[in-house]
């Protein structure tokens, strides 16, 4: 049975008949609220002004009968209620004349309830099915009235970016002007971060554009639903009508509706054309050539094709000094965090003043930060520097403006600082572990107490208190002993020359190598090769 409750008409002009249907009805079906006319034309008035589902009406009725009855339901236009013929007279006649004008059944005088329950019965599930179908129309038309917005906006941008089906470009002729002369913007936003806030505000910035520029302009919008940020115009401009009249008036429409909302918005103008239909893409693509630039500019710039070739013209070297370099290198691992600060931001208006692509200044920002954390990996905890290794990649390559890049470049570095004070000041014996292995592996070098304590960041005087306290020797002893340890491996397992030798343990004077290595173990090299080389 239905949810909702059904209204039932009788109409008979036999009062015992009438009352006797609609009471079986009412017996069958207590939900239901059952209504009795005697004629047709008291049914036609009763059907005006209620919604009737299902009505069950004699045909031989004065005034108005069944089928005139039917017909003047038919003539209203209206939807009518489903319409059940009973009548004694069952000749073919009628039956042919109650189907071509509708009706949905016919019972025969005296009506029972083993007939009546089966016309009830289908009549529900027929209900039923309208209803599923009304339901399913109402939310196809839903789903239509979504995509039909989100297929013109895609229509817009493949024909502004990419060639077109055939199918396609009858579309793109049918809904928009194709000839005249204008260009292509691309418009950028702040966010609020909120969905409903950013439909409303999408919605009212798609209508202001539209609605302006009536006189000077005809301006269609495309929203790509996979570039969410973004709204793309292209501009039909008014015969006799200049594109930069046409702009202005523009500009002054967003400025006002940015106020109202407290929202900036950016322009990116593309390349002018005579002709948009021929020129659609080289106008978009200047027109994200000049947005891909607005990182540069600060939150509500108009940036056009042509002023931004005058600034690619007087570009500057992007390659940096590197003493300027070192500057930075050097405070980061002597801790001095606002020289280090300065320093960066220096460097990358310097690197700005070029105007490299957004990327490549990124690229090259990620580049500072990682040389500077390379020179102080020694003194960082391994999962610390790993971190922080990721975060340069992550953070630098989010950021959309140049300032963003500015700030998070200079919270990255403060951060590095940060953190190798605190490595460097609770992982002392780490740091030694390090340096031990650092002199290991450069024997061969003119390693020194200062140099070695530079390149860890010590003070050598109290670099030199720390290694002889975890080493229990003296640097230079230390040195000593473990070259000597590395010649007497190397005279022991392998055959090279004892000058060799010498040289690869950081000996450049063979006399004095020969004098220190008897010293430590009573032996010339020669000697103690022949007696323990098995």
């Amino acid at each position: 049975m239905l949810a909702l409750k059904m209204e039932i008409l009788v109409v008979d002009d036999e009062p015992k008949q009438r009352r006797g249907l609609a009471a079986m009805v009412r017996s069958l079906r207590p939900d239901y609220k059952v209504h009795e006319a005697k004629n047709g034309k008291e049914a036609l008035e009763l059907a005006q002004n209620r919604r009737l589902d299902i009505v069950f009406t004699d045909i031989q009725m004065p005034l108005v009968n069944g089928i005139e009855f039917l017909r003047a339901l038919n003539d209203k236009g209206t939807p009518i209620p489903k319409v059940v013929f009973v009548s004694v007279f069952h000749e073919f006649e009628y039956a042919q004349q109650a189907l071509r004008l509708g009706a949905r059944d016919y019972l025969v005088k005296p009506v029972i309830s083993e007939n009546l329950e089966p016309i009830l019965s289908d009549m529900e599930k027929q209900f039923k099915r309208e209803s599923s179908l009304q339901s399913e129309k109402k939310s196809l038309d839903e789903q239509l009235a979504h995509t039909k917005p989100v297929y013109m906006d895609l229509l817009l941008y493949k024909w502004m970016t990419q060639d077109l089906q055939p199918a396609e470009w009858s579309d793109v002729r049918r809904h928009f002007p194709l000839n005249g002369h204008g260009t292509v913007l691309i418009l950028q936003s702040n966010s609020s971060g909120q969905t409903e806030e950013e439909l409303e505000w999408k919605s009212m910035l798609k209508r202001a554009i539209t609605q302006t520029n009536t006189k000077c302009a005809e301006l269609i919008v495309a929203a790509p639903e996979h570039e969410k940020e973004l709204l793309y115009v292209i501009a039909f401009w008014s015969p006799n009508r200049s594109g930069t009249e046409c702009l202005d008036v523009l500009r002054k429409t967003l400025t006002q509706l940015g106020n109202v909302y407290s929202r900036s918005i950016s322009v990116a103008v593309g390349k002018e054309s005579a002709s948009i239909e021929t020129d659609i893409r080289l106008c978009c693509e200047s027109a994200k050539t000049a947005l891909q630039y607005l990182y540069y500019f600060p939150e509500g710039t108009w940036l056009n094709t042509h002023e931004l070739q005058s600034l690619l013209k007087n570009e500057t070297s992007l390659l940096l000094a590197t003493k300027d370099a070192d500057i930075l290198e050097k405070a980061v691992s002597e801790n001095q965090l606002e020289l280090a600060i300065s320093t960066l931001t220096s460097l990358l208006h310097k690197m700005a003043a070029a105007y490299p692509t957004p990327f490549r200044l990124k690229c090259n920002v990620t580049q500072l930060l990682l040389t500077c954390m390379k020179r102080i990996e020694l003194v960082m905890d391994e999962e610390g520097y790993r971190q922080l290794g990721s975060r340069i990649d992550q953070e630098l390559y989010a950021t959309d403006t140049f300032q963003k890049t500015l700030d998070t470049a200079a919270l990255l570095l403060a951060d590095m600082i940060k953190q190798m004070k605190n490595d460097k000041s609770s992982r002392s014996e780490m740091i030694m572990q390090k340096c031990r292995e650092f002199v290991e592996n450069h024997l061969h070098e003119d390693l020194g107490l200062e140099m070695v304590a530079q390149r860890f960041f010590y003070n050598p005087s109290y670099f030199s208190i720390l290694f002889k306290n975890n080493f229990g020797l003296s640097f230079t002893d230390f040195l000593v002993k473990t070259r000597m340890q590395k010649a007497r491996s190397l005279l022991l397992q392998s055959e090279q020359k004892v000058v060799d030798i010498a040289r690869q343990v950081g000996y450049k004077d063979i006399k004095y190598f020969n004098k220190v290595f008897k010293k430590m173990f009573l032996y010339s090299p020669e000697e103690f090769r022949r007696m323990f080389s098995s």
